[in-house]
Parts: C-alpha cells; sequence; structure tokens
C-alpha cells in the first residue's frame, strides 16, 4: 500500500527516532512522530477512497502488421460519490509496453473515454491488458491499485498486398520440341456465364467487342471453369535458407498469395517445409491461415521434409529465401507431371536454376529490397500468360 515515497517517509522517521535517542535532542522525536503521523494520514485517505468502476473495451481481434490498431476505453465510476483523480494503466504484450492515462474526478455514473493505438510493426500474439485502476494520496504517499478489466488476445496478421495477379489456371502439359521442355497450358475455358469488365492479364481474345462498344469499356466473357486445379502453397521455414528480413518477406509473400487464391475461390491449402500443414480447410481458412503465420519462426531441420512425403499436386508455389538448384529440385517433386512450379525467392544472393532431370520450368519471382513482391509477382503472371499463349493456336473470338 505504501509507495516508493511512503517507504522513504517511513524509513526516515525510523531514522529521525533513532537520532533522538542517540544525541537526545526533542526536535528530532517531533520530525519523526510528524512523518508517521502523515503515512497514518495518507493510508486513511486512500481507504476512505477506493476505487469502484466499470470499465469497457472495444478492440480489434485480428489487425495487420502496418494498419493502424486502436483501443477505445468507456470508463465510469460506481460509487456513491464523486472520487478523485485516478491513474489508469493497460499492459500490452506482457507489460512490456503499457499506455498510461488520468481520470479526473467525475459523477458517478458519467462516462469518460480514451482511445490509445497499438503498435503493430512486427506479426504475432500479443496478450492486452489488464486494465488497473490507481488511486494515492495527496503528497503520493500511500496507493491502491484494482484490476478493472482483464486480458485479451490480439492477433497482428502479416502484411498481405491486395493487388496481387491471381495464379493462371494450368492444366496439363504442352512440351516444347526444340528445348525438351513443358510449359503449363492455361486450362481449356468452359461454358459462358458472364460479362464482366477487363482485368490486368486477361486473355484479349476474350474481349465482347459489342459490349465494349456499347459500355465504352473493355468488357470480357467470363467463362465457368469446368475444373479448377488445386494450389498447394509452401512456405520454406528452414532456418539455413533465410535471415531475419528475408523470413519476414516471405511470410508476407505466403499471406498474400492464400489470400488471392481465397478471393479468386481457387482451391488451395498451405504447408510448412516440416510438412505440417497450416490453416483449417474451411469457410474461414484464410483466417486459419494468417493466424499461424502470424507466429510462425524459422525451424526444422535443413532439409525439406515435406518433399518426402507421398502428396503430390498440379500447382505448387514454394516460398523460400535462397532458392538454390538443391532447394528448388527437391521442391519440384511435389509437382505433378505437367503440373507447374512458382518458386518466390526472398534472397537473391543465389540464382534459381531449373532442376536436373524434371520436366518441370520454375516460374521465380523475387521479393528483394530493392524488388518489391507485388510488383514482382505481377510482372511474372503476365510474362507467364504471354508465354503460354505464345505455344497455344490462336482462334479467333466471336463477338
Amino acid at each position: 500500500m505504501l509507495t516508493r515515497r511512503g517507504w522513504s517517509v517511513l524509513g526516515a522517521s525510523a531514522g529521525l527516532w533513532t537520532g533522538a535517542r542517540v544525541l537526545g535532542l526533542v526536535q528530532l522525536v517531533a520530525l519523526g512522530i510528524a512523518g508517521l503521523l502523515l503515512l497514518a494520514a495518507a493510508v486513511g485517505w486512500v481507504r476512505r477512497n477506493p476505487v469502484s468502476l466499470r470499465a469497457g473495451r472495444t478492440v480489434r481481434e485480428r489487425l495487420q502488421v502496418g494498419v493502424e490498431g486502436r483501443v477505445d476505453l468507456v470508463v465510469e465510476r460506481s460509487g456513491r460519490r464523486a472520487a478523485p483523480t485516478l491513474r489508469l494503466t493497460e499492459a500490452f504484450d506482457g507489460g512490456r509496453r503499457s499506455a498510461r492515462f488520468l481520470l479526473a474526478p467525475t459523477e458517478p455514473g458519467e462516462p469518460a473515454r480514451a482511445a490509445y493505438q497499438i503498435p503493430t510493426e512486427r506479426r504475432g500474439r500479443f496478450e492486452l491488458g489488464p486494465l488497473r485502476a490507481t488511486v494515492s494520496d495527496p503528497f503520493g504517499l500511500a496507493s491502491i491499485t484494482r484490476r478493472v478489466l482483464g486480458t485479451e488476445e490480439v492477433i497482428v496478421h502479416p502484411r498481405v498486398h491486395n493487388h496481387l495477379l491471381p495464379l493462371p489456371e494450368t492444366g496439363g502439359d504442352r512440351l516444347d520440341r526444340d528445348q525438351r521442355r513443358a510449359h503449363g497450358e492455361l486450362d481449356a475455358v468452359g461454358e459462358f456465364l458472364t460479362l464482366r469488365e477487363y482485368a490486368p492479364g486477361d486473355d484479349l481474345r476474350r474481349v465482347h467487342w459489342r459490349s465494349t462498344a456499347r459500355r465504352d469499356r473493355l468488357m470480357v466473357r467470363q467463362h465457368e471453369a469446368r475444373y479448377r486445379s488445386p494450389v498447394l502453397v509452401l512456405l520454406d521455414v528452414r532456418p539455413a535458407a533465410h535471415d531475419a528480413a528475408s523470413f519476414e518477406r516471405a511470410v508476407e509473400a505466403c499471406a498474400s498469395i492464400a489470400a488471392v487464391l481465397d478471393r479468386t475461390e481457387r482451391p488451395y491449402d498451405v504447408m510448412l517445409s516440416t510438412g505440417v500443414a497450416v490453416g483449417t480447410p474451411g469457410r474461414r481458412q484464410l483466417v486459419s491461415v494468417l493466424d499461424e503465420l502470424a507466429v510462425v519462426e524459422p525451424h526444422g531441420p535443413g532439409r525439406i521434409v515435406a518433399a518426402t512425403s507421398r502428396r503430390r499436386t498440379g500447382a505448387l508455389v514454394a516460398i523460400t529465401g535462397r532458392a538454390d538448384t538443391d532447394a528448388v529440385g527437391a521442391m519440384s517433386v511435389l509437382v505433378r507431371s505437367g503440373g507447374s512450379l512458382t518458386v518466390v525467392a526472398t534472397r537473391d544472393d543465389v540464382a534459381v536454376a531449373p532442376p536436373a532431370g524434371r520436366r518441370v520450368r520454375p516460374l521465380v519471382v523475387y521479393a528483394t529490397p530493392d524488388l518489391p513482391f507485388a510488383q514482382s509477382w505481377n510482372e511474372a503472371v503476365l510474362s507467364w500468360q504471354r508465354s503460354v499463349r505464345t505455344f497455344s493456336s490462336p482462334s479467333p473470338a466471336p463477338a
């Protein structure tokens, strides 16, 4: 109950009492007694003004790196009379940081509002609270602290780039007779579904010219695909493949790719290089994936354990740091014959080379400090689509 200042006054009073006994000075006894009386008055004052509050907290449970996180507090006194000034303290991240407020004397039932920002410069799971209220005497010699609100968990997701082009639909393979390597081929379209506005990367052969002339903007035919091949997103978490900065870029790339796949309703799964699946399939798959990516750290052995599993996919997106030939070769084992392999490399100190003996041509996307991931991804996807159409037989699009 005594503050640091109160304990100092108590020690000084005891010293004065001892000095009075040694030196025989009555004045020191008076000063010692005055200090003790002051401490007793401070304790009595604090006991007469207990902390009696009701409080509420409003906060988003899931935030994103770089996005503003705001916490709103509403506090009101529940006693029968006005209370003195209170000091409110809200802890964050296990007490490493805290927000502090002063609550001026208010009438019972009169709400007081306060707000503060949560730091979102790094991803992770953080504990918010508890909210504590402290009342102290005017001299700061005694205080009482009461817990007003409990704790809540706040998850800061990795940054998501929302302007990524969707991964092209692929199916089958088309063999290049000159270079003896396979190229992914765009899926054949199904029946006509609807018309929509043109988006970067759309096939110009699907432009509906009559609707374009009537609406004065490019309109393309949207077809219903007969089959949408699922995508496997592999995040390399080997400590040897990353440094601290490249791993954060890899996690951001993984979250962004999962988000664009979810937005386009493309079936996908996320897996770590250790062979552990990330997220829970279902309607909230993206949320569960981002929750787990918020706390993932480099770990596991120096080899890609997922390559030893029996799982095979027609479309693999592998996010790694140091994309050397051995790593790309191990990842390509997960790709079926004729499938597509996309490698996102967050370190540019090792060039990506096609794995020997595999009919897979990786699409390489570099995400380095000098080359933003979103720009590099979109340019690579557009280039891949143009190369695929080069090997496809053109067919005129009827108006």
